[in-house]
């Protein structure tokens, strides 16, 4: 029961992270006063530091075009990306700075020509990048937007591919 117990805090400690990031992330205007006050009702939040709270670029996360953003883990830079996975699940990028950003969708364009440039499935590239599916799709969201990636079909059937 002691096992549990201690990973039901753990996880209640992790969203309670997530929760004051997004907070912060979307109200640029909280005071340090009104912090503190969120601090004090809720004693979870006392153990996390400025990094946690505003990453390694030292600004807030910018909240994502679906709303709420999750976590993510520190970036392994772009030369290094596909080294360092977490064992049992994709490692995930650091993609909440435009620099971030830019350094992960330039590693999607890398990974699709590896594979081709042509009629890549999403599943083969996620596997190629060991990327997050929503980091990688965000990601080639991106890239279609600019008009440098295209794509066919829909849901497990899209297929992508370079532009011309």
């Amino acid at each position: 029961m002691g096992n549990i117990s201690s990973a039901f805090q753990d996880a209640l400690k992790a969203q309670a992270k997530a929760a004051l990031v997004d907070v912060v992330a979307t109200n640029p205007r909280i005071t340090v006063k009104d912090l503190a006050e969120l601090v004090a009702n809720n004693p979870q939040l006392g153990t996390l530091t400025l990094d946690d709270l505003l990453g390694e670029s030292g600004e807030a996360a910018p909240r994502g075009r679906g709303g709420r953003r999750k976590v993510a883990a520190p970036a392994a830079g772009a030369a290094g990306a596909r080294k360092g996975a977490r064992k049992g699940g994709a490692h995930k990028r650091n993609v909440r700075t435009e620099t971030g950003r830019e350094a992960f969708d330039n590693e999607v364009l890398e990974g699709l020509k590896e594979l081709g440039g042509e009629n890549v499935n999403a599943t083969s590239l996620r596997n190629a990048l060991d990327s997050d599916p929503t980091q990688l799709r965000t990601a080639l969201n991106r890239l279609i937007e600019r008009g440098i990636v295209t794509f066919t079909g829909k849901a497990r059937g899209t297929r992508y591919s370079l532009a011309e």
